[in-house]
């Protein structure tokens, strides 16, 4: 009789630690750290934006609004440190939050604004057969001149990501809460 509970005990501790498994696997907590950054290059290209083109999606969380990342959990301040000294590029903000996202879903939007009001936009984390992000950020340095960087790539785990526009450029890194 002993036995047949002990086995009995082992079944039911199996099948909860498989539901638990399984559970935490479908929804999972993400770091996600972004610097934005002006900069001057030279271009032939021609930019005509006078007002905001960005393709806004129905709902947006306001960064502010979701756990941000303590300094000593962000692993890209040593890259904000060399853009500081930097007389090419000038930092716009440096942003780390950590936001849920379950599986084989699109995260929330999370709106994108500086203090200074020249920068916004959204940041978008989708989680499928890959992993894929969705950047859409204009940069406003004067009230009458617009400069819109959009994009949708694939993006891996701990890997540093440059989104480029002659103007301004963005580094991005992702990871599961709790890795380096």
């Amino acid at each position: 009789m002993m036995k047949n509970k002990k086995n009995a005990f082992r079944v039911v501790w199996f099948v909860l630690l498989i539901w638990r498994t399984s559970f935490a696997s479908a929804e999972d907590r993400f770091q996600v750290e972004l610097i934005v950054f002006a900069q001057d290059m030279a271009t032939t290209e021609l930019f005509d934006q006078t007002r905001s083109e960005i393709q806004w999606p129905s709902q947006v969380v306001e960064v502010s609004a979701l756990a941000q990342a303590a300094t000593e959990q962000k692993s890209l301040s040593h890259v904000y440190a060399t853009l500081s000294r930097s007389s090419t590029y000038q930092p716009i903000d440096h942003y780390a939050w950590f936001q849920v996202i379950n599986e084989d879903s699109a995260g929330d939007a999370v709106r994108i604004q500086d203090a200074a009001n020249v920068l916004d936009g959204f940041f978008q984390l989708e989680r499928g057969d890959f992993l894929t992000v969705t950047l859409d950020l204009e940069y406003q340095p004067d009230p009458e001149r617009f400069f819109r960087m959009s994009e949708a790539r694939r993006i891996k785990f701990n890997e540093e990501h440059y989104f480029d526009h002659p103007k301004f450029g963005a580094i991005l890194k992702v990871k599961m809460k709790g890795e380096r």
